[in-house]
């Protein structure tokens, strides 16, 4: 067998790599979930952040207010 170079092998690599990438574009999955509903799960609870009171001995920043001006860089 013939020993090959480092250039030659790289140009297999790329080929294999191209060959696969093909071969998954060309696969089409269908998504069959026709579900009315969207958004979080029906029994997933919203985690609210605990207030200042809840917790002894915090201080906490106020939060920020969005700027009444535009961020004009002059």
């Amino acid at each position: 067998m013939t020993e090959k170079g480092v250039k030659e092998l790289q140009r297999e690599l790329k080929a294999a790599e191209m060959r696969q990438r093909a071969e998954q574009r060309e696969v089409v999955t269908k998504n069959r979930d026709y579900s009315m509903y969207a958004g979080p799960e029906p029994g997933q609870e919203r985690n609210t952040h605990p207030g200042t009171r809840d917790i002894p001995d915090v201080i906490t920043m106020p939060k920020k207010r969005p700027l009444k001006k535009e961020n004009i860089p002059w």
